[in-house]
């Protein structure tokens, strides 16, 4: 059976370092929005109708083969609301989704423990970035909040995922 987990949240919040905890434990397809934008398509800008296409299509590819998939980004919500509405929608399996709820503050300090993402973008970028938060259109999220380690945040989805 398919499964979607959605893990939405600002730079700097602890996705990536969450997807592949995840990918990890569940062997499952990760579809990481920055690689998508940036890498495949050479994007830098603001999001473009190609990667939200890219993005859903990719999920709903690997979703009709039967696999589980993590996609992981900003994801910003007036972009990609109706593209997590239909992938929820239009496969069989359960849809998990998953927001960071952080401070501006939080984020910086977390950015400043990543020496290697620094390196490509510091404070100015990420309060231009930054939209607090920001709830997908018809899709209830479950909040992950500051005092909510990495290893907890993976016991209680993997929790989910066993739940479903």
């Amino acid at each position: 059976m398919s499964l979607l987990i959605v893990l939405r949240g600002n730079s700097g919040s602890g996705k990536s370092t969450l997807a592949l905890v995840l990918q990890r434990e569940l062997g499952a397809v990760w579809i990481e929005q920055d690689y998508f934008r940036r890498t495949v398509l050479g994007e830098t800008g603001n999001y473009s109708p190609l990667s939200v296409e890219l993005v859903e299509a990719s999920a709903a590819l690997a979703l009709r083969h039967g696999r589980t998939v993590i996609v992981e980004g900003m994801f910003n919500a007036s972009k990609y609301s109706g593209c997590f509405n239909r992938l929820r929608d239009g496969h069989s399996g359960p849809s998990l989704f998953y927001a960071w709820d952080l401070s501006l503050e939080e984020t910086l300090r977390r950015h400043a423990t990543r020496p290697h993402k620094q390196a490509h973008f510091g404070e100015g970028a990420m309060r231009g970035w930054y939209h607090g938060w920001d709830p997908l259109q018809g899709i209830e999220e479950q909040r992950i909040v500051a005092d909510e380690s990495l290893e907890a945040a993976a016991a209680r989805i993997l929790a989910d995922v066993r739940a479903v």
